[in-house]
């Protein structure tokens, strides 16, 4: 018997990703992860492109991103030295006829990524250089000389920099190529091999820009003079080169949009720059620090790239003269969430995820088609996933996109309860794929109404950045107004609503119970709360938030008192319930902590949990039984009060 979606899902459900095609297209090699013990483990799988049975290739407890050797001869991967959370990661390879995995780097420093010269005789790397690794010279203190000095989930980064290395494929002999207080990353080798092309934060001004900003360059394979492509820009996605070397291709963002990507063809020696896209689409650019850019393949006169648009992920092409729209060679109802495709560009392999279905690989041919694994096959047959309606309500002359799971067992001649979910960001979106937290609460029985208002990204330029400088202006009447029709239903019980949101979605939390007294339970996840000190405590404020808010706080005082949550304390009638991470410095703790004594003092109802080295990214990589604990929280405090 089936059964409904609970907190337990941190244990039970496992997934896959970081796929990589094989250079003769025979395989697709792959990570696999689950929670044993309470903690995260990875290995490395492979199953045959056109399906058939997968067989486990590495027996590491940490094993990553999976990377073929030009001929196919062998596999490298990453793996830690230890089990410890920092040991250092190096660079192993295992031959591709069998054999054990051996070590082929022995750096003091953990490498970041990689990409093989096309002959196969050396790798160029991105390591990331800690002079302080393990040690501070016997001092306790740190020292702070940039404004970016620590970043959420990474650490305190102080003297720390990312720099690019030649390593030896036969040897393991390493070159460091590059230097000084700049962060390199994303390495491309060029078809001759004489070339790397990577992203590089070498603005002058990148003390406003850190940690997300960043340029296209390319310098030789074996160091020396680097040449800036894209100055101006405000970030650069992992580029690829055309066949012959003459130009590249890469998602860049402007300064003035900085959360819509656009495909570009950069000349390699001219620095002629041609948009590919337009704002119909959003290339894939990673999660930054935990994903970078997935792979994009120049081939003949194509591009052939992952990107998302209206809510949905497809596969996409386009022209690399621009002079065609582009080509969507998938779109469906999902979201991708790992993405490879070969050389030629005639084999892709995906991680799809589908409202009703937790991700598996899939591997799309010229007339083929073939899902990979069954990472989450028995959770699936074992558990009630909750039904997901999309639809869309009006406001103001925009489209405003929303969904409502339905708990198991809905019955429509009963009155339910209702809980709205609000995404981070603002700049994110909640697209066409499973969402483990909504199902778990609609799992404890609750209808869940989840809203993309403006400010929400694959809906077009425009509509992203109506957010920016209008903080709880028109995206939380957006949210309101999609509420409104929603409890217009008969089975929506408009006196039992609550309301979640984690990190901007815990600014709007708040912001909505300061502003209006319908909700009788809330739970603000990591909230932003006052943006005045907001901009001085997260590791991006200066940055981020000078675009996001307009300007530092001190030319805007009044702007941002009136935008802050903390400012309508007073109004709060509902119980309050705090989640933060005590590591979280993306929005720091005193976030919440100034929430929190706001409410006790003047007696409102409120609790905090405070989750011990938790970072802000604590729901994607946090520590599984906290992680659990978060869920487990939650839906007691809206089954109490709802």
């Amino acid at each position: 018997m089936k059964t409904p979606i609970g907190p337990e899902i941190v244990f039970e459900l496992g997934g896959v990703g970081s796929l990589a095609i094989s250079p003769d297209q025979s395989v697709v090699a792959y990570v696999r992860a689950q929670v044993e013990d309470g903690k995260r483990v990875s290995w490395i799988e492979c199953a045959p492109f056109a399906g058939g049975e997968s067989r486990r290739l590495t027996s590491g407890k940490s094993d990553s991103a999976p990377s073929w050797a030009p001929d196919g001869s062998a596999l490298s991967f990453l793996r830690p030295a230890s089990d410890e959370p920092d040991a250092t990661r190096h660079i192993w390879l295992l031959p591709a006829d069998g054999g054990e995995a051996t070590r082929l780097t022995d750096l003091l420093h953990s490498i970041a990524g990689f990409d093989w010269l096309p002959d196969g005789s050396a790798i160029i790397a991105t390591v990331d250089i800690d002079p302080h690794r393990g040690e501070r010279d016997g001092s306790r203190t740190t020292v702070v000389r940039d404004t970016y000095y620590r970043g959420d989930a990474l650490g305190y980064r102080e003297d720390a920099w990312h720099q690019l290395f030649r390593i030896d494929a036969s040897t393991g002999e390493v070159t460091q190529l590059t230097t000084g207080t700049y962060n390199h990353a994303h390495p491309v080798v060029s078809p001759d091999g004489h070339w790397v092309a990577f992203t590089a934060d070498r603005t002058v001004d990148r003390e406003k820009r850190r940690p997300f900003g960043s340029e296209l360059c390319v310098m030789s394979t074996r160091g020396g003079h680097i040449e800036r492509l894209t100055p101006g820009i405000m970030s650069a996605g992992k580029p690829c080169w055309s066949p012959d070397g003459s130009a590249l291709a890469v998602s860049v963002t402007d300064m003035s949009q900085r959360h819509q990507a656009y495909l570009e063809r950069i000349k390699r020696y001219s620095g002629q720059r041609t948009r590919l896209t337009d704002d119909t689409v959003n290339p894939q650019t990673g999660f930054f620090p935990i994903a970078g850019p997935p792979t994009m393949v120049w081939h003949g006169d194509g591009i052939t790239f992952a990107g998302d648009a209206q809510g949905r992920s497809g596969v996409y092409r386009v022209k690399s003269d621009g002079s065609e729209p582009v080509e969507a060679l998938r779109s469906e109802a999902e979201l991708i969430n790992g993405f490879d495709v070969s050389a030629d560009g005639r084999a892709i392999a995906i991680v799809s995820t589908t409202p009703d279905a937790p991700g598996e690989i899939v591997a799309i041919g010229d007339d083929t088609q073939a899902v990979l694994t069954n990472a989450a096959e028995d959770f699936v047959e074992s558990h009630e996933i909750g039904e997901v309606e999309f639809f869309t309500v009006e406001r103001d002359g925009w489209e405003i996109p929303c969904g409502l799971i339905y708990p198991p067992g809905f019955d429509p001649e009963q009155s339910w309860p209702l809980v709205m979910e609000i995404h981070g960001g603002p700049n994110g979106f909640f697209g066409e794929g499973f969402n483990v937290l909504h199902q778990v609460i609609a799992g404890a029985g609750f209808l869940v109404l989840f809203v993309n208002p403006r400010g929400s990204s694959t809906y077009g330029a425009r509509f992203t950045d109506a957010v920016t400088v209008d903080w709880g202006g028109e995206d939380s009447l957006d949210l309101l107004h999609a509420l409104d029709v929603v409890c217009e239903r008969p089975y929506v019980d408009a006196d039992r609503l609550g309301v979640h949101g984690y990190s901007y979605g815990g600014y709007m939390t708040t912001w909505l119970i300061g502003h209006d007294d319908r909700f009788r339970a809330a739970i603000a996840g990591a909230p932003v709360v006052n943006l005045w000190s907001m901009w001085g405590v997260s590791d991006i404020g200066p940055s981020w938030g000078s675009y996001q808010w307009g300007d530092v706080p001190d030319d805007n005082f009044d702007w941002y008192r009136e935008r802050s949550p903390i400012t309508y304390v007073d109004n709060v009638q509902c119980p309050v319930l705090i989640l933060h991470g005590e590591h979280d410095w993306r929005v720091p703790i005193s976030q919440g902590e100034e929430y929190f004594a706001g409410l006790r003092y003047r007696g409102k109802k409120a609790e905090m949990v405070r989750f011990p080295g938790c970072s802000h990214l604590m729901m994607r990589v946090g520590d599984p039984p906290l992680v659990q604990e978060y869920y487990e929280r939650m839906v007691q405090w809206f089954k109490r009060y709802l």
